[in-house]
C-alpha cells in the first residue's frame, strides 16, 4: 500500500515516513494539492492507501484538498495537519472521514499513533 504525503517539507514527516516504511508502506512524495488530484484521477496498480495533507500547502487549504480527494477517491484515508485545536479541527473537518490531525510538526509519537490507528482500520497488526 502506498502513503502520499503532499508536502514540499519532508523533513517535518521523516518521523511519520519512518514509522509507516516500518509498517510495510511504500512512500511517494507530492508538492502541491494539484498534483496530488492529477496523480489520483490517474489510476494505477498501485493503491494509494493514505494520503498526508500537508496543511501548509501553498496552494489548497487542508480542508478544501481533503473535500476533493474524498470526491475523486473515497476509499482512501486521509490525515491532515493543522495548528487547530482538536474540537475546531473536528467542527471544520466534520463529515469528511478524516482518519486523523496531526500537529504541523509531527513528532515520533504522533507517528506511532498514525500507525496504531492506520492498523485497527486496516484491520492490520502493528
Amino acid at each position: 500500500m502506498i502513503c502520499v504525503f503532499a508536502s514540499r517539507d519532508k523533513e517535518i514527516f521523516s518521523s511519520v515516513e519512518q514509522a509507516l516504511i516500518k509498517n510495510h508502506m511504500d512512500i511517494e512524495w507530492i508538492e502541491s494539492g494539484k498534483k496530488l488530484l492529477s496523480l489520483l484521477s490517474n489510476p494505477t496498480d498501485k493503491k494509494i492507501g493514505l494520503v498526508i495533507i500537508d496543511g501548509n500547502l501553498p496552494d489548497e487549504n487542508a480542508r478544501d484538498l481533503v473535500e476533493q480527494v474524498i470526491m475523486q477517491a473515497p476509499m482512501t484515508n486521509c490525515v491532515a495537519t493543522s495548528a487547530l485545536s482538536p474540537e475546531d479541527f473536528h467542527e471544520s473537518f466534520e463529515g469528511l472521514g478524516v482518519l486523523m490531525q496531526l500537529p504541523l510538526k509531527p513528532n515520533a509519537q504522533d507517528a506511532q499513533n498514525l500507525v496504531t490507528h492506520l492498523n485497527k482500520i486496516l484491520g492490520m497488526n502493528a
